[in-house]
């Protein structure tokens, strides 16, 4: 778990682990799989997510689920989900508690969030790709799959100082 801004902490499903149950902690899990994931919150069998108001995310007692997984194709990653982690992250920070973004390995989904997080909040002035060489400074595992480095790079102006 790396902090990348004051409270703002980039990790896995390990570092989710270790502080899950810290109240100091609120938690993006940017994955649909694993511990605190949209599957393991939501309960159900299948792989496919139930349709309803929790498809693409559920909200818990200290986190929020995103219900997206790492896909090559950007067109398979809604960008409503990196809204919806943005807003709930903003939120939290806001009222004081320390947030981790989070996905499995803690090398795409959670740390494009993040990059993302640090854009929306004005950081990260910067074009895509002097932010991403700035950004692995300060979080090494960064390492984007194929399609969210394609959707982050394609929203990349609608996150500038982003309302949430």
């Amino acid at each position: 778990m790396e902090e990348i801004y004051k409270n703002i902490y980039v990790g896995d499903d390990t570092d989710y682990e270790k502080i899950k149950d810290n109240p100091e902690f609120k938690s993006c899990r940017m994955c649909k799989f694993g511990p605190g994931g949209h599957k393991e919150t939501l309960g159900y069998d299948s792989n496919a997510a139930p349709k309803g108001k929790n498809y693409l995310f559920v909200e818990a007692k200290n986190r929020i689920a995103i219900n997206i997984i790492d896909m090559d194709d950007p067109n398979m990653i809604p960008f409503e989900c990196i809204k919806l982690a943005l807003d709930y992250a903003k939120r939290q920070w806001d009222a004081g508690y320390k947030i981790l973004i989070a996905c499995n390995r803690g090398h795409s989904r959670g740390p494009s969030t993040g990059l993302a997080f640090l854009r929306s909040i004005g950081d990260m002035p910067h074009n895509f790709h002097m932010s991403e060489r700035i950004y692995h400074t300060l979080y090494r595992k960064y390492d984007p799959g194929q399609g969210m480095r394609q959707k982050l790079r394609t929203h990349w102006t609608e996150l500038d100082n982003m309302e949430t």
